[in-house]
């Protein structure tokens, strides 16, 4: 019987105490690195406010650099997602690590008692990094063999207790919560890969119910015309026959018949129940896909260390702009709307400056390998 990936030495190749160990100094030369490249030139940086690279003007007291191009003072986490921060360095990487670590999730009453850091800042803090996951998503379409399903939350309502008052016997109560909302996720298989088995590519969604409109858009804009569509008999996905090749299985009698199951689907929302249920209890619809999206993260890229985890987030979190809806978030400032449908793959939603600084970043590696 072979051995679950997260028992062998492969997927351990990071640790706290080397998180702990570095001092301040160490950690920012870290975040010089992940973020701008070139350890061993500090001023060889990028402004990001004018976007010019060169060789800056370096106040090592401040720890803080000056633009010869637009003179403006700029630090290491200007227009990153710790933009405004008031935690160490080093409280930082660990929070990422203990982020990357965690499979399925970790709550901010975890990470504060971890860190020994205030519940608020902890909330925030772990908000920011499934908010860096839900705005740097692969959103490439996706191909071959594809299932989908819908997953219920924030529907469970609590029995009315007849034995006290009779008179409630008489109100017809209602079955489920108005916060009823449903997943959709979208799962391809893993195709022509020898190490990784099940789906490798998850796009998430979420709407009122499986409505036919929503599950039409998102294959339209996703999965490539000719796909084959694994999902069960909901009529849905009816819709789907003609640009597309539609397997569904009826749950009454089998889970899987003939080949035809969609059990990467249903594999997807077992782990976002775990996440959803078993570790956070409760999240509200506002920020619901950032779970389901959090979950979807940790399920694609499960056969990474977690050390090749840690530097992914840690480039996603120095490549992203200042988040709004968490800049001030116990002042009031939060998000004013649910991601319901297609609104969830808006222009706003997808960090544009994310993939600029890939682009850029590949293309300054491949000159210093030129030169």
């Amino acid at each position: 019987m072979a051995q679950h990936y997260l028992l062998s030495s492969k997927s351990k190749n990071l640790n706290l105490k080397q998180i702990f160990r570095l001092s301040e100094d160490e950690a920012f030369q870290l975040l010089k690195a992940n973020r701008w490249g070139n350890l061993n030139n500090i001023r060889d940086v990028c402004c990001p406010h004018c976007g010019i690279r060169h060789h800056a003007y370096f106040l090592k007291s401040r720890k803080r650099w000056c633009c010869k191009h637009c003179k403006r003072y700029f630090y290491i986490t200007t227009n990153t997602a710790f933009a405004f921060h008031k935690l160490s360095f080093v409280d930082i990487l660990a929070a990422i690590l203990l982020f990357a670590n965690e499979v399925k999730g970790i709550s901010a009453i975890t990470m504060s008692r971890h860190l020994n850091i205030n519940y608020k800042t902890a909330f925030v803090l772990c908000h920011k990094l499934r908010e860096v996951l839900f705005k740097t998503r692969d959103l490439s379409p996706l191909q071959s063999e594809i299932h989908e399903d819908g997953a219920w939350i924030n529907f469970t309502l609590r029995k009315p207790n007849f034995r006290k008052n009779t008179q409630k016997q008489k109100i017809k109560c209602p079955k489920f919560r108005p916060t009823k909302r449903c997943i959709i996720s979208l799962n391809q298989r893993a195709s022509n890969d020898d190490t990784l088995w099940g789906s490798n590519r998850t796009i998430v969604a979420m709407d009122y119910t499986e409505s036919a409109n929503t599950v039409l858009e998102l294959n339209h804009r996703f999965v490539k015309t000719g796909s084959d569509i694994m999902c069960d008999e909901n009529p849905a996905y009816n819709g789907l026959d003609f640009h597309y090749v539609r397997w569904s299985v009826n749950h009454h009698k089998a889970y899987s018949y003939q080949g035809i199951n969609n059990n990467l689907a249903e594999s997807f929302n077992a782990r976002f129940r775990d996440l959803h249920r078993g570790v956070h209890h409760k999240c509200d619809n506002k920020y619901a896909l950032h779970y389901a999206n959090q979950a979807a993260y940790m399920s694609d890229n499960r056969k990474k260390s977690n050390g090749e985890l840690f530097n992914d987030i840690l480039k996603r979190c120095l490549w992203v702009l200042p988040l709004r809806e968490w800049v001030g978030y116990w002042q009031g400032n939060h998000r004013t709307r649910e991601l319901i449908g297609m609104t969830a793959f808006s222009h706003e939603e997808i960090s544009q400056t994310y993939f600029k600084n890939l682009n850029e970043r590949m293309k300054y590696e491949q000159d210093l390998l030129v030169a």
